[in-house]
């Protein structure tokens, strides 16, 4: 009897060729016990360290939980697609978004998240650098007014033979029967996958398309914005939004500083230009005053012009942002792979930093770490604002499922089981030599000699694990106790622990019945 698919194997196929990604790991959202104050469960978000299958993707699609995510990036920090991912809930306008992307011709596509807000995709038929598609999709971000959107991938390279995975991205059509995750045609309504099929083979790019795609912004016709940050052109275009005059007046003033010698003056040109209503002079005299300080510069972090953010475009301005008031790269997120002791993967700009718990808790440390890594030294922070800013990123941390030869446990297991087997004592007199001498299914040693085999193995983590600690391990996890005992008339103390076997590696014959999607 042939196998009955809930799914179109067609709809199937062509939607992994479509979301291809990482080979080394997926990740999930599940719901945990917890309740909101809506009354709705909350949600952690995992990383899996094993291939996404065809299966997986199938269930997907069937909408049975917990749903799919994709990491882009994959072991050669290579992607077929690439996302911003608005993060907006509460009646998000889908279709003015996509009138935004048509007017500037960006080969994008917008799916509703599950959220409400947008995922905006880029697609290309092939593998191309995760660094291009960052790059193009971050001008993008800034120019539609959301550079403080993700990027996904988060990104440029990962480096995954030191564990590193990379972030995963929730994929669209969940349930794609009755789904809330679909693509948005250009009146707002919903696509269906077949559409969004075809809208994919419309919009997406070759590499080299990709590579030399221009992302260009309107052309400046008015003087008034030569040399301007491209936030300031952009801001002065759309009109400045109500509630946020008095910030993007201030930015207009830095401008008008670094261009005009006259610029107290100019100040109130521009008032009248860009704000409907323009503010009274009373506001503009104040505004004056503090711009007219040493340290004047662009609020590049306040809005308005915080979501139209483009410093690499920035610098390169006449009056734009200089070398010195560049902000520092952000750190994005931490992911937290959970070994023994746990290695923490820090994404800080384009770039991912693996440290250790005491580098992540030490702002000098992890700045030390960042400069070996990323050639990238941090500015000074002090160790109490670094703290703050840590643990609230430590709240959203994406654990990394390890493999249970990283715990701990089983790590002293196996060091055990090869200090009491390898190399075994022939009689109870070799316990004096540093050995462990195994009679009638119980091993016998001295610490002391098993502490010094474990230091050798340089895999022991001394640190986290001491003396003390490691034998209260050896007690409590294999019920060993110390004894004293005559060994050759003298009189030794050692633990006697039962023996450990050796875990042989299980040979399956047949081959795997789910293999990874290729």
């Amino acid at each position: 009897m042939p196998p009955i698919f809930l799914v179109d194997m067609t709809e199937l196929d062509k939607f992994i060729d479509i979301f291809g990604g990482s080979f080394s790991a997926y990740g999930q959202t599940r719901k945990t016990d917890e309740f909101d104050d809506r009354g709705k469960h909350k949600t952690k978000s995992f990383i899996i360290k094993q291939p996404p299958t065809t299966k997986m993707f199938e269930e997907h699609l069937e909408g049975k939980d917990p749903a799919l995510g994709i990491i882009p990036i994959n072991e050669q920090n290579k992607c077929r697609w690439a996302c911003i991912d608005i993060d907006l809930y509460n009646g998000f306008d889908h279709k003015a978004l996509i009138l935004k992307i048509k007017k500037h011709n960006f080969p994008l596509t917008v799916c509703r998240s599950k959220s409400g807000g947008a995922h905006v995709f880029l697609f290309t038929g092939e593998f191309a650098p995760a660094a291009v598609f960052r790059s193009k999709l971050k001008d993008m971000a800034a120019i539609l007014g959301y550079s403080r959107a993700e990027i996904f991938p988060k990104q440029n390279q990962v480096d995954m033979h030191k564990g590193g995975t990379g972030s995963f991205l929730n994929l669209p059509y969940h349930n794609v029967k009755m789904t809330t995750r679909y693509g948005v045609k250009d009146d707002g309504s919903a696509m269906t996958i077949q559409e969004f099929f075809d809208v994919y083979d419309k919009v997406k790019l070759t590499e080299d398309q990709l590579t030399k795609l221009k992302v260009k912004e309107e052309k400046v016709s008015n003087d008034l914005l030569k040399g301007a940050p491209p936030c300031l052109i952009a801001i002065a275009k759309q009109g400045i939004p109500n509630g946020q005059r008095n910030n993007a007046i201030y930015n207009f003033g830095v401008y008008c500083k670094k261009r005009y010698t006259d610029w107290d003056m100019k100040i109130f040109k521009y008032n009248d230009e860009y704000c409907k209503p323009p503010l009274d002079k009373k506001e503009i005299d104040t505004l004056i005053k503090s711009i007219d300080g040493k340290d004047y510069q662009y609020k590049c972090k306040d809005e308005p012009i915080a979501s139209f953010c483009n410093s690499k475009k920035c610098v390169l301005q006449e009056y734009g942002v200089g070398d010195d008031e560049l902000p520092g790269a952000e750190i994005k997120e931490i992911q937290k792979y959970d070994s023994d002791p746990p290695l923490f993967y820090v994404t800080i700009g384009d770039e991912q930093v693996e440290v250790e718990s005491a580098e992540l808790h030490e702002p000098d440390k992890f700045s030390l770490k960042c400069l070996e890594q990323i050639n990238q030294a941090m500015p000074p922070i002090g160790k109490h604002i670094w703290r703050k800013a840590i643990n609230k990123l430590l709240k959203e941390t994406i654990p990394i499922e390890a493999p249970e030869s990283t715990k701990i446990d089983v790590q002293l297991k196996e060091i055990l089981t090869d200090y009491t087997t390898k190399i075994p004592g022939k009689d109870w007199k070799d316990i004096l030599r540093g050995l462990a001498y195994t009679e009638d299914g119980v091993s016998n040693f001295k610490f002391k000699d098993f502490w010094k085999y474990l230091l050798r193995t340089k895999s022991w983590p001394e640190k986290q694990y001491p003396r003390n600690k490691t034998a209260r391990m050896l007690e409590n996890q294999f019920n060993a106790v110390e004894i004293a005992g005559k060994i050759n008339n003298k009189t030794v103390r050692y633990y006697v622990v039962k023996q450990q076997e050796v875990n042989k590696p299980i040979v399956r014959k047949d081959k795997m019945k789910e293999p990874p999607f290729a």
